[in-house]
């Protein structure tokens, strides 16, 4: 389950990528247009093992891999070496939603490796949920598993159980930092997402429909003496209630709102 102390780390899963993909051979020629790739990256591709090749050899190719360079099989013999060093943090460029757009287009999900893809998918999304901010931006990996998987709605059903510190702090954040409002609307900001895809419609479902608000009430009628941790909870709602998100007690008339002003009450006076 997303989330969840059974997912194995990040880092472990990534140091066994090589061998998970020791299958996909090494491509004896890499097909590409000499202005998407120039020759000597193509020979330092094919010329070193999987695992030495470096930012430096990869990240051209990276940039335009199958559209320009390459086929999905070769995609698949380097696609091992490419996430570790995107999620290593030691290739920054490109952007972490084209990876994954590329993996979509290489049909990733018919490779005998995909469960070992999937697995690290669900291990980055936990990362934000238990050790945000050690982890990639919400919207980043929402964007680019949106891309390769399709659908992220297990993604934000493990957001709205906010059981971590993490994913309350996690939530904030993308709220006032990668969403906006559109249309009257609450939309992610992110400009490489698919506005037409199914997990696009999702995101903004789960932040206009009341899923987001309504995980975000249950966290504030838990209660905490998290001062942060209210903070985050309270900005929450003020971001959700921009796209229209009210309450359950708001939407029917009935309940007691005073927990939520008193938590507002308890985060103005730590700010002081």
């Amino acid at each position: 389950m997303l989330g969840s102390d059974d997912v194995r780390p990040v880092d472990e899963l990534l140091a066994a990528l090589d061998t998970v993909f020791v299958q996909a051979r090494r491509p004896p020629r890499l097909e590409a247009c000499p202005c998407c790739l120039r020759p000597d990256k193509i020979e330092a591709l094919l010329s070193r093992p999987r695992k030495l090749l470096s930012v430096d050899d990869l990240q051209q190719y990276t940039t335009v891999a199958m559209n320009g360079a390459g086929s999905a099989e070769d995609l698949r013999y380097f696609c091992p070496r490419i996430l570790e060093l995107c999620h290593t943090g030691e290739m920054d460029w490109p952007d972490i939603e084209i990876v994954y757009d590329h993996l979509r287009c290489a049909d990733w999900k018919s490779w005998p490796e995909a469960g070992a893809v999937a697995e690290l998918m669900d291990a980055l999304w936990t990362r934000i949920l238990t050790d945000y901010p050690e982890s990639d931006a919400p919207g980043d990996l929402l964007c680019a598993f949106g891309s390769a998987a399709g659908s992220v709605a297990t993604n934000l059903a493990s957001w709205s159980r906010l059981e971590h510190a993490a994913a309350v702090h996690s939530l904030r954040d993308f709220l006032i930092d990668q969403v906006e409002v559109r249309n009257g609307a609450l939309a992610p900001r992110n400009p490489f997402w698919d506005t037409k895809s199914t997990a696009h419609c999702e995101v903004v479902r789960w932040l206009n429909g009341g899923a987001a608000r309504r995980a975000v009430d249950r966290a504030i009628a838990r209660g905490t003496e998290d001062h942060d941790l209210l903070r985050s909870l309270v900005e929450s709602v003020e971001v959700l209630e921009l796209g229209g998100a009210r309450s359950s007690a708001a939407e029917t008339g009935h309940g007691d709102t005073s927990n939520e002003r008193f938590l507002r009450e308890g985060v103005d006076e730590c700010q002081r």
